[in-house]
Parts: C-alpha cells; sequence; structure tokens
C-alpha cells in the first residue's frame, strides 16, 4: 500500500530542508511549497500541520509559511533535551547492553573512520553515511528506553539537529573526531562501563553543542 500523500508531503518536505533546498528563516506561499514538494495543496496543508506541531516552521497569517529560523534557543535547548535523555539512557544500556547490535554498529562506526582519515576524493558518500552511523548510536541509546513518547520526543529533536547541522560545514576532520567519540561511547557500553558510558556521551554531545555555537576553540 502507497503512503498517504500527506506523509508524503511530510518526508518530502524534510528532505528538502535537510539538503538545504528549503532555507532556515525563510518565507514561502503554500503554493509555492506544493511545488517544491511536488504535492498537492491538501497533502501539504496537513503535512504543515505536523510539521508546525514538531516546531519545524511557523504558519504565519497574511505572511505565508515561514522554514524555522536556527538562533542559540533552538541550539541550546535541543542540546540541553539530548543531554538530559542520552545521558539517563547511556546509564541504562550500559546495565543491559545489547552486545550483538552494539558489536555491530561498532564496525560501521571503525569503517567510517577509516574512509574519512583516507579522504578518498573519490568516494563522497562517508559524509552522508556518517551521518547515518551518526544519528543510529543516539536512536539505539533513546530505543533502550523502550518508551514511545521519550522515542517519539527525541526524534522531534534529532531533526532540529539535523537542521542545524545541515547548515554548518561538517568537515571530515570532524567527522573522524566524531566516530572516535562515538567508538569511545561504544566501548564503554560493551565494558558494562557505566560512569566511563555517560562521561564519554556528555564530552561528545559538549563538543558537538560548542560547535553548533560555533566555539570551533574548545580549549576554553
Amino acid at each position: 500500500m502507497s503512503a498517504p500523500l500527506r506523509q508524503i508531503a511530510y518526508e518530502n518536505f524534510k528532505y528538502r530542508l535537510f539538503d538545504r533546498t528549503l532555507i532556515p528563516g525563510r518565507f514561502l506561499s503554500q503554493r509555492e511549497l506544493c511545488d517544491i514538494l511536488e504535492s498537492p495543496m491538501g497533502a501539504v496543508r496537513e503535512a504543515l500541520k505536523r510539521l508546525e506541531a514538531e516546531g519545524l516552521i511557523n504558519i504565519l497569517p497574511q505572511r505565508g509559511v515561514q522554514i524555522t529560523d536556527i538562533n542559540l534557543s533552538l541550539i541550546n535547548e535541543a542540546f540541553q533535551f539530548r543531554l538530559l535523555i542520552e545521558q539517563e539512557a547511556a546509564r541504562k544500556m550500559a546495565g543491559s547492553p545489547n552486545r550483538a547490535e552494539l558489536a555491530e554498529l561498532r564496525e560501521r562506526t571503525q569503517n567510517i573512520r577509516s574512509r574519512a582519515e583516507r579522504a578518498d576524493a573519490s568516494d563522497q558518500t562517508y559524509l552522508k553515511d556518517g551521518l547515518e552511523v551518526d544519528l543510529a548510536l543516539h536512536d539505539m541509546l533513546v530505543a533502550h528506553f523502550d518508551n514511545s513518547l521519550i522515542s517519539g520526543t527525541h526524534r522531534i529533536i534529532q531533526d532540529r539537529v539535523r537542521l542545524i547541522r545541515s547548515n554548518k560545514n561538517y568537515t571530515t576532520s570532524r567527522l573522524v573526531d566524531a566516530m572516535s567519540e562515538h567508538l569511545a561511547i561504544i566501548d564503554a557500553l560493551l565494558a558494562t562501563d557505566e560512569n566511563a558510558a555517560v562521561a564519554a556521551l556528555k564530552s561528545h554531545l559538549t563538543t558537538s553543542w560548542r560547535r553548533a555555537l560555533g566555539h570551533e576553540d574548545l580549549s576554553s
């Protein structure tokens, strides 16, 4: 069975948001969105209701649709939430890790780091693949709660983080560092070392937070 048109419009919107076709802060009419998303007006209107509830757009009377802008509040709120939820998730997973899943993810993470370290000019896919592996660890941690409310809210926050990241240059060197940070988290989880897992996760998210704010010098 094919997906409902409103779901297709919703997914197309996020795709266009993260590939930067839709620019944060930009105003568009619903008709312009129909053209961009290649979806009928009814489906777009239904999708917009969900996107507004998730904080990715604002619908303004007489002005149209505004793509959510990236500002200090958006960045700080997203990372504050992640630190609160994911530290507790790491603590919980360290007590009963799924070793098979973690081992498979560790192999994927190591592979991405190796590809990034080689920085083969013919390989233009490792940054995209790196993002997928990055998200996989965080999703795995939160899924360990087995709580649909937490997972659903976390997914919405992850979309905001992807929006923040899509407007930053995610460099090869940062990818190498991020994968190394992920390996430290995974290894601590596999060792069932709760304190090390929480500390590694906190360090990773704090570094990402500072970079999102434009604080590239992490020594201060």
